[in-house]
């Protein structure tokens, strides 16, 4: 690290030479006591001049993964006697502390960074300038800061039967497949194949036909969460708290994921749109570790792709859970198919609820004086979804707005009522 003469020291150095040289040309000795301050500053600097090959200063993060509304450090520490002045630009995805990214204190120097969205967080290069004690020598230095992680705050209820179970009692889904397992599913009349070890003597001496038990596969039901990144739709600042659908969309995502594997079940998670892809169904904390790891390193702020990408593989009985602003149709198509194939499907609406909604000042007046229509807009754009989210709801896929934690007993009671209707069966219908 160079060290170079701070403008204290140059200015130092220039009156002492100026006024040495005007002593002589004027030859007047008393110019001499005048800059005999000048001459021994300067020399007591060059003689402080830090020696070649000193180690610069340590520049490092405190943490490389946080969590959303999490700090992390970047800390600057320098040798003894050392001033240390650190500058971090401010940006729009992180807080700064101090608010304009400015610290200074001896020895070394913290700027707090708190995160305020999830995924891959780049953050500018540090500035750093260090000085000696007393501000003579100065080396400044610029310094690349590694990418920083965000994982999503995951709104899990505390309770495990907050979100009952589309199939089964507590613990694990039970599979709707016939086959080989513990769990009784029927009593039907015996057929050539049947285990004689599973015959019901009971039935069979009550009613003289020989009956065997019909059990289900000891194979769980999938829990599929599908996640709509197609578009993000947020709120204007001056319109109220700041609000966006992806945002909505990843929390709603990340409790349920975590909520279903800490019960046990197998979930697997499917991306409509680019951003982070498909996660095969498994079981296990290590499956979520798998998901905010794909979450963290995500860019939010990029692109997220113009087709939709539709499920693939699906086992019947699925329990699929769509959270999507429900803005496309290709949306509504593929939660149709979904429903057609066999799962059972519940859709979680993550536009935000303050978007479009008019203040009563508005809903009566019809003045046009105002410039922007932004509000009536989007006023016209949720009544252009009610029609085929009514369609849904009539087909027994409920639909309820995302509202955190609270908004989950909702959610159960649009699942209970789901499993009363009976489900309608047949070719495939579009939803528009």
């Amino acid at each position: 690290m160079r060290y170079r003469p701070t403008t204290a020291l140059a200015r130092t150095s220039v009156l002492a030479a100026g006024t040495l040289v005007l002593a002589l040309l004027a030859r007047q000795p008393a110019l001499v006591i005048i800059a005999a301050p000048f001459v021994c500053w300067t020399v007591y600097g060059v003689l402080r001049r830090p020696m070649r090959g000193e180690p610069g200063p340590e520049v490092g993060l405190t943490a490389r993964r946080v969590r959303t509304g999490e700090a992390v450090e970047l800390r600057v520490t320098a040798g003894p006697d050392r001033i240390v002045d650190v500058s971090l630009a401010p940006g729009q995805r992180f807080d700064l502390d101090p608010q304009w990214g400015a610290a200074c204190d001896r020895d070394g120097a913290a700027v707090r960074i708190r995160p305020q969205r999830w995924g891959r967080l780049e953050l500018p290069p540090a500035h750093v300038v260090v000085t000696d004690d007393a501000g003579l020598w100065q080396a400044r230095t610029t310094q690349e800061l590694p990418p920083v992680t965000v994982s999503p705050v995951a709104a899990v209820p505390g309770r495990g039967d907050v979100v009952p179970h589309p199939t089964g009692l507590a613990g694990l889904h039970a599979s709707r497949r016939p086959g080989d397992g513990s769990s009784l599913a029927d009593i039907r009349r015996f057929q050539p194949g049947d285990r004689l070890s599973r015959v019901n003597w009971r039935v069979t001496s009550r009613t003289g036909i020989l009956h065997t038990n019909a059990t289900t596969a000891d194979r769980d039901t999938d829990v599929l969460v599908v996640m709509d990144t197609l578009a993000d739709v947020t709120v204007a600042p001056d319109r109220g708290p700041a609000e966006s659908s992806l945002d909505a969309t990843v929390v709603a995502a990340a409790s349920l994921v975590e909520h279903y594997l800490r019960l046990g079940d197998r979930v697997g998670v499917h991306d409509l749109g680019s951003m982070i892809g498909d996660i095969p169904p498994r079981a296990g904390i290590r499956q979520f570790a798998v998901f905010d790891t794909q979450l963290a390193h995500a860019r939010a702020d990029r692109p997220r792709g113009l087709y939709l990408r539709r499920v693939g593989r699906l086992r019947p009985g699925t329990f699929a859970v769509v959270c999507s602003p429900l803005l496309a149709d290709d949306v509504f198509d593929e939660i149709g198919r979904l429903h057609h194939r066999g799962a059972s499907v519940i859709v979680i609406d993550t536009l935000p609820a303050s978007l479009g909604m008019l203040p009563p000042r508005r809903r009566r007046s019809l003045r046009t004086d105002h410039i922007s229509f932004w509000d009536e807009a989007w006023a016209l754009r949720r009544l252009e979804r009610e029609e085929p989210i009514q369609k849904l709801r009539e087909r027994g896929v409920p639909v309820t707005p995302w509202r955190g934690v609270e908004g989950i007993g909702m959610l159960a009671a649009e699942l209970a009522a789901n499993h009363a209707r009976p489900r309608v069966s047949g070719r495939a219908e579009t939803v528009r």
